[in-house]
């Protein structure tokens, strides 16, 4: 059996062989920019690129049409991992997260440690799960609740920023809308007989602002009105407003929709309104990395000389739902360097996804994630 060092070198050359491969597919998914739960395109290019390198490819799993589903099967004991890739884009900016680039790294490195494990006889299973709608949706919230991840001993996903680092932060997110309902009159001669949902809505805004001195830090509140009426001389008779509510930890998350629902509902009594609460999209939890595999990144990184920072608080904080598998199962998202000072979801970060700074993070991103993914293979064998 060969030391795992050379294996991992074994893997950097193969991945060194096969880079114009998976830029020409990162780069196709690039220009044909797709909306969540429309990436069909993509999805066609990435499996067409691990059927044609001996995965068994499922294409539409969990009730998500654009999801997919790719396995080897070594047939020998071992454990089983996954690799998770995202392939949708913003509105207007295209791919301004860099999500062609992590959806070909996770076929890049499944095809590149697929090729070592026949080699060496490596056994388990490996996995490459296309994730749709990340940006908006939620697919691995709902892949999740469909149980695609039971039985997955390790779920691994690079996402491209500003700087390379092994670990992450991210918030738990939730949406909520909140529709008042009231009475509508004329706003000059009858306006004793209205009730004013649009004032419920405002009063909802200076209740939420009154309880941010009591927020724990890094906790996140944000909303906005949607709907405030029709016309200036009739009582709003409905009126609409969307928060955002986010906090570093899932349960204090779900502490925070406590209060601001009471917030809701003191307005509504104040203005003799009422008010009705939806969800709108998925619970989004924190992100919970694996501790080792923190460490495996971080060394594979010095492997193959890629500098990197720790992460910490000092950085954006955003909200994933890699977070909502790391609730089940032992998982990590990491961070590859695609352009510094150039923040995510801005243009300038779609134009260097799709020019020479994504293929390098393209290319270091396969080699990580196949060397980290041989770390946990690696471990049945200890």
């Amino acid at each position: 059996m060969e030391t795992l060092e050379t294996l991992k070198q074994e893997i950097s050359t193969l991945a060194d062989a096969r880079q114009g491969e998976f830029e020409k597919v990162s780069s196709y998914i690039f220009e044909n920019p797709e909306l969540a739960f429309k990436e069909y395109k993509a999805q066609e290019a990435l499996c067409k690129l691990l059927e044609s390198n001996g995965f068994e490819v499922k294409r539409g799993i969990s009730e998500l049409p654009t999801s997919f589903e790719a396995v080897y099967d070594t047939g020998k004991p071992g454990k089983t991992v996954a690799l998770m890739g995202e392939y949708d884009c913003l509105p207007e900016i295209g791919h301004g997260c860099g999500h062609n680039i992590i959806g070909t790294s996770a076929a890049g490195a499944g095809i590149v440690l697929k090729e070592v494990m026949e080699k060496h006889g490596i056994g388990g299973v490996l996995k490459v799960l296309g994730t749709p709608a990340e940006e908006k949706g939620s697919g691995k919230a709902i892949m999740v609740r469909h149980g695609v991840f039971k039985g997955i001993d390790t779920a691994l996903l690079m996402h491209p920023t500003e700087a390379s680092m092994p670990d992450d932060i991210s918030f738990a997110a939730v949406t909520l809308e909140f529709t008042f309902k009231g009475r509508p009159a004329h706003a000059a001669a009858f306006p004793w007989k209205a009730a004013n949902a649009l004032s419920g809505v405002q009063l909802m805004f200076h209740a939420v602002d009154m309880m941010r001195l009591h927020f724990k830090d890094y906790s996140r509140v944000h909303g906005i009105i949607t709907e405030g009426g029709t016309a200036h001389n009739t009582v709003t008779a409905e009126a609409k407003a969307v928060f955002n509510i986010r906090a570093l930890e899932y349960e204090y998350m779900m502490e925070l929709v406590d209060i601001i629902k009471d917030c809701a509902k003191g307005a509504a009594i104040a203005t003799r309104t009422e008010v009705e609460v939806q969800q709108l999209d998925e619970v989004i939890k924190d992100i919970r990395n694996d501790k080792r595999m923190v460490d495996y990144v971080r060394k594979n990184m010095e492997f193959i000389g890629e500098d990197y920072i720790e992460r910490d608080l000092t950085q954006g904080i955003g909200s994933t739902d890699v977070g909502n598998v790391s609730h089940e199962i032992p998982t990590i998202q990491f961070y590859v360097r695609l352009k510094e000072n150039v923040g995510t979801h801005t243009k300038e970060f779609a134009e260097a996804a799709g020019g020479e700074e994504g293929k390098r993070t393209l290319h270091q991103a396969v080699k990580l994630l196949a060397m980290s993914a041989l770390d946990v293979f690696n471990e049945y064998n200890e």
